[in-house]
């Protein structure tokens, strides 16, 4: 965690709405897409509940479970939110439903979510495909600094 993040969620355990076990519940700090602030802003204000990642981005890290906890990152990795799983699903770009592409939010109809997203995709991993296996994560914000 570096010093920033650390100081954001030292911020949201003293602001009465971390619970308890907020450090046990700790999985990782992330940025949507490369970090920027669009996509924070997407999540902050409840438009985006869903993201993706490929499972090697996790390296030997498991992916978040649901009820873990994480720093939302906004552009220069500047803490935005903390988010909480709801769930992880294992999906392909062509097995996704209509439900988790709305929820993703950052496309306007399902062709574009799935050109965008091979985009993407190829972009890190130029052998991946829409077949390739993803994490399909839903959160929930549950903290914003003010």
């Amino acid at each position: 965690m570096t010093l920033a993040e650390a100081e954001f969620w030292a911020a949201f355990k003293a602001s009465g709405t971390a619970p308890p076990d907020a450090d046990a519940r700790f999985h990782s700090a992330f940025g949507v897409g490369s970090g920027s602030d669009e996509g924070a802003a997407l999540v902050v204000s409840g438009a985006k509940t869903a993201t993706s990642s490929r499972p090697e981005d996790f390296g030997d890290q498991p992916p978040p479970a649901p009820g873990d906890l994480s720093i939302l990152l906004g552009a220069g990795g500047v803490p935005r939110a903390v988010v909480e799983t709801l769930s992880m699903t294992r999906s392909s770009l062509d097995e996704m439903d209509d439900d988790f592409v709305a929820a993703y939010s950052e496309w306007p109809d399902r062709a574009a979510f799935h050109a965008g997203m091979l985009e993407w995709y190829q972009g890190v991993d130029p052998g991946f495909t829409a077949r390739s296996p993803l994490l399909c994560e839903r959160f929930r914000v549950i903290w914003v600094a003010p």
